[in-house]
């Protein structure tokens, strides 16, 4: 059997096989809305509904708080119903013996407002994603994912062609991930690390992000995540970046080993793999498990 097919451990999460569904976002679709916008809230039931028995989900975007908002995820966990919702929704994937992580996210401010945050603004920030990843823990979630993908504020604060800050939160590449590193700090606090991962988009473009040394500057991210002993990064491209859904910029060989390398545990790209694809990534050991939008396999125990 394919090693794709075969179990692992993430961190506390024991896992049937290797395909995690990832919520994906069309955000060219939804288009840029504006911090604070209305849309339709995720269904919590439709999220899992595609998860293979004994495999992990990880849900669209949920809030941190009001201010973290764009459309079409309006709502954070205090919203009213939400909570309930997410309840019924884990206990389906549950009985089917699967993982739910939740996704949390802060879609960031126009890069002039988030450069400027100040040091008040970002504990407020902080304590935000604390509380709701303590919320997170009290629903009844399996883990949570830090989202630092895709222009969010993390991302922001990350990649220099957008930070131009001249505290400790800018300048040096160790500067510069100071901020993800604090979050990271601030949940795990919450919940142990062995059930907190982070969500990263590699040399992804989307809302004006860049960076001068791309290849060095995750790397540098990833050796201080693993050293604060999160069991998973989770490495995404979107087709928001101009580039078709599962695209690995990093095929370069020489920035591929220096980005494995940096991270010592679990590995999980999401694309709109074939499932040849899928295998051949796991197979290769350039990652450890694979996200799809939507349930990519028949049944695992046919793989051959």
């Amino acid at each position: 059997m394919e090693k794709l097919f075969l179990p692992i451990n993430i961190g506390a999460l024991d896992l049937a096989h290797r395909v995690v569904t990832s919520a994906a976002v069309d955000h060219r679709r939804i288009g840029h809305g504006g911090i604070g916008g209305r849309g339709p809230a995720a269904d919590p039931c439709d999220c899992v509904r595609h998860v293979s028995p004994g495999g992990l989900v990880i849900t669209p975007p949920v809030p941190v708080s009001l201010a973290a908002a764009s459309p079409p995820f309006p709502d954070g966990f205090d919203a009213p119903g939400v909570a309930a919702a997410w309840v019924a929704a884990i206990g389906g994937a549950h009985a089917g013996k699967a993982k739910v992580v939740a996704r949390l996210r802060h879609a960031g401010y126009p890069p002039a407002s988030a450069v400027s945050l100040s040091g008040a603004g970002i504990d407020a920030v902080i304590e935000d994603f604390r509380r709701a990843a303590e919320h997170a823990r009290l629903i009844g979630f399996d883990g949570v994912e830090i989202d630092a993908a895709d222009g969010s504020l993390p991302d922001q604060f990350l990649q220099n062609g957008v930070n131009r800050r001249a505290d400790r939160y800018g300048g040096s590449v160790q500067n510069r991930v100071n901020f993800l590193c604090e979050l990271v700090d601030a949940v795990t606090g919450v919940w142990t690390a062995e059930r907190v991962g982070v969500r990263l988009s590699p040399f992804g473009r989307f809302r004006g992000m860049s960076d001068s040394d791309p290849a060095t500057l995750f790397a540098t991210l990833l050796t201080a995540l693993g050293g604060q002993e999160l069991p998973f990064v989770h490495l995404v491209r979107t087709d928001a970046d101009g580039a078709p859904l599962g695209h690995l910029p990093y095929e370069d060989h020489g920035g591929a080993a220096r980005i494995r390398a940096a991270f010592p545990s679990a590995i999980i790209v999401s694309g709109a793999f074939t499932r040849e694809r899928a295998v051949e990534l796991v197979r290769s050991r350039w990652a450890d498990a694979i996200g799809v939008e939507t349930r990519m396999l028949n049944d695992p125990a046919d793989a051959g």
